[in-house]
């Protein structure tokens, strides 16, 4: 808010874009060093893991861009990088050899589950899919598992390319006017800045954002939470359900929606005028 201590009296002076660079790869290291697989014996449960498993390798993904400039084509290549993205449990395997026209480290297996890494057309973001049967098995319950991870995203106009999270596009103005000063792949909207901003080629004060995500939701009611300092505006599927686009120190806001089954546009605006800039994003 205006009227605070500003950021010289507390020795902000930013970050260079190396210092920024270094802190994404260390924190995707640390977040995404993962286990591809939890074995658990029941249907429901094999589900669950194979969800988890394609989560950790979304975000495994990310590590190994950062650390190649490229994405993934196969999980083996996550698998085998220094430091390595995934790392595979007990009762987890790759596939071995060539399956039809999938290539080798294509496939994870686990008790009654596969995950399949399909890559990206043009260099793009890979998608992963769940099924509950192993490759070769005739068994009906071999079906695409439906998780509320982000689908991956082929950008927006602001910002082109290919995204796994959130596409978070950063303005060095207050009101998302002109041109994106800086693009990258969110995982959540979870930000506390105090006194700085996202990145040093943003100012402290007088910046905006706005991330785009689509998301797979279960059928029924979804409350959102919207937290910020200062304003911020929740659209979901083009449909503004939260307001709260004004000067205030941190606080929240709620809005609840009835959502059919399946992919959902959610886009969170937010804009920083002075003091500490806080945006937060939560669903249940």
């Amino acid at each position: 808010m205006v009227g605070v201590r500003t950021k010289e009296q507390h020795g902000d002076h930013g970050f260079t874009l190396i210092e920024v660079l270094v802190a994404i790869v260390l924190v995707g290291i640390l977040s995404a060093v993962a286990v591809v697989g939890i074995t658990i014996l029941t249907s429901k449960g094999s589900s669950a893991a194979c969800a988890h498993s394609a989560d950790a390798a979304r975000a495994g993904s990310i590590v190994y861009f950062t650390s190649t400039l490229a994405y993934p084509t196969t999980l083996l290549q996550m698998t085998t990088m220094t430091p390595p993205a995934l790392t595979l449990p007990s009762g987890v395997t790759l596939n071995s050899a060539a399956v039809g026209s999938i290539a080798v480290g294509s496939i994870a297996t686990a008790s009654n589950w596969t995950l399949t890494i399909t890559p990206g057309t043009a260099g793009g973001a890979p998608t992963f899919t769940c099924s509950s049967a192993v490759p070769g098995s005739s068994s009906s319950a071999a079906a695409t598992v439906a998780s509320t991870a982000a689908l991956s995203a082929t950008g927006t106009p602001a910002c082109p390319g290919s995204f796994i999270n959130w596409i978070g596009e950063y303005y060095s103005s207050n009101d998302l006017s002109g041109s994106a000063t800086l693009c990258r792949d969110d995982r959540d909207i979870n930000f506390d800045w105090g006194y700085g901003s996202p990145s040093s080629v943003l100012p402290s004060d007088n910046f905006s954002a706005r991330w785009t995500r689509s998301v797979n939701f279960s059928a029924g009611q979804h409350t959102f939470t919207v937290g910020s300092d200062d304003g911020s505006r929740l659209y979901l599927d083009g449909a503004l359900i939260i307001d709260y686009w004004n000067d205030h120190a941190y606080g929240t806001q709620t809005a609840t929606a009835t959502l059919s089954g399946g992919a959902h546009t959610v886009v969170l605006e937010f804009y920083e005028r002075g003091g500490i800039a806080q945006a937060r994003l939560a669903w249940t």
